[in-house]
């Protein structure tokens, strides 16, 4: 987005979480191959960063998802594996690579320095406006990135200059699959099968299928169940159409494209604010997680 000067170059924020995670690995696990399980994205991002610092990688995504795959560098050190299936078949293919001698898993939502690195969203926005924000909207597949917003605004409070409450956490996901917002409508800690109905027909008919996540870390301790109860947070389901309506309009008037996922978030924001859950004066921040 060199509109805002966001020169982010694989074009999502999972750019943000990969340099510590590969700078962590190096660090506890020297000589090893890192392998990253990914609907496109983050497995993108990380191939960037491998493409820059020579760090090698083994890549899994799912087959249809092989068209964002790409850096703006030669990838020498990327071994790149393509699944016949959907994100979780590639989680369950990069399990067991990670088993093998002279692999190492990246961790996911485990890994404090993916939690860290996409908290860094909220940090470089309070260093900018000086105190934290009311809410925070995100799209959410997994949730790594709220959580880590969350665990981020935990310590900006310690440190006493920026505000003392917590900002109100909006995560969304895509309908017709979204297994998080369903279960949060019901109350429910446990994602249950009705949650996800016919997940597999449900998965193709999503606008951001890089959401796709059937197993999510939300009823975990610390997972967003957790974040959301914490902050009388909110989620939402939103509709391709409101997808295609909200990239349209932030477009016209930012001079921005959005990825899909991005698409989610800002059509959430539009549902918070018809529903009066935010007020004009309120502080907001929008994570925009991809575009360009």
């Amino acid at each position: 987005m060199a509109e805002r000067d966001a020169f982010v170059k694989s074009c999502t924020f999972k750019e943000f979480e990969a340099p510590p995670t590969f700078l962590r690995a190096a660090e506890r696990a020297r000589g090893k191959v890192l392998v990253v399980a990914s609907a496109g994205n983050t497995a993108r991002a990380f191939s960037q960063t491998s493409s820059t610092s020579g760090f090698p990688l083994v890549a899994v995504v799912p087959k249809d998802c092989l068209h964002r795959m790409w850096t703006t560098e030669p990838a020498n050190n990327v071994f790149l594996i393509a699944v016949k299936g959907d994100y979780t078949d590639a989680i369950k293919v990069g399990e067991k690579i990670a088993s093998l001698e002279g692999m190492l898993a990246e961790g996911g939502t485990r890994n404090v320095a993916r939690r860290d690195g996409l908290g860094v969203v909220l940090l470089d926005a309070v260093f900018t406006v000086r105190e934290l924000p009311d809410h925070y909207f995100q799209a959410v597949g997994s949730g790594t990135g709220a959580i880590g917003v969350f665990e981020a605004a935990l310590r900006l409070i310690s440190d006493g200059r920026f505000g003392a409450r917590l900002p109100r956490l909006h995560l969304s996901q895509n309908l017709p699959f979204a297994p998080m917002f369903r279960a949060w409508r019901r109350g429910s800690r446990e994602i249950a099968e009705e949650d996800m109905p016919n997940a597999e027909d449900s998965i193709k008919r999503m606008y951001a299928d890089v959401l796709s996540n059937k197993n999510p870390p939300y009823s975990v301790r610390g997972g967003v169940y957790d974040v959301l109860s914490s902050t009388s947070g909110l989620m939402y389901g939103v509709t391709n159409r409101e997808c295609i309506e909200a990239e349209k309009l932030f477009e016209g008037t930012e001079g921005i494209d959005l990825d899909p996922a991005a698409a989610v978030c800002v059509a959430s924001l539009f549902q918070a604010v018809e529903r009066s859950f935010v007020k004009e004066e309120d502080k907001i921040l929008l994570n925009v997680t991809g575009g360009g």
